[in-house]
């Protein structure tokens, strides 16, 4: 008998900000809360929240992302690799109750001038993972 493999749920890229995207499950619930500045998917177990900012040093221009990393080190946790071609950290941490999941996948990535602040809920730290690998950026973007 042979391995059945898991059948994977539809997805879908979000450009949730101008310079970042993301692949989530089709089937999250998706809202922006514009008075706190962030972007939020969830459904009964899971979540995921973006928060984009732009970093500008005292003259107004782009901050690098070697001296944003500096600046917001990694926070405890165990280590989570890498989106391709970004850099930041993430770590596993523990949620406080009464969030959807006891774990999570929390992280910064750093971009010219640009912060994205990612949180991925779930007790499936494997899902977690792979919506965290699925962030895009795109340095080129015109917009802010």
């Amino acid at each position: 008998m042979g391995n059945i493999a898991a059948r994977a749920e539809p997805t879908v890229v979000r450009q949730v900000f101008p310079h970042w995207s993301i692949t989530i499950p089709t089937a999250l619930a998706e809202t922006f809360v514009e008075e706190d500045g962030y972007w939020h998917a969830w459904d009964a177990r899971r979540s995921v929240s973006l928060t984009s900012l732009l970093i500008a040093d005292r003259r107004g221009r782009p901050v690098t992302s070697s001296r944003i990393l500096k600046r917001f080190p990694a926070v405890p946790g165990d280590p989570v690799a890498m989106p391709s071609d970004l850099d930041g950290w993430a770590v596993v941490i523990t949620q406080r109750q009464p969030a959807r999941a006891s774990r999570a996948i929390s992280g910064l990535i750093a971009m010219h001038g640009r912060v994205l602040i990612a949180t991925m809920t779930a007790e499936d730290l494997a899902w977690a993972a792979n919506v965290w690998q699925s962030i895009r950026g795109d340095p080129h973007s015109s917009e802010h």
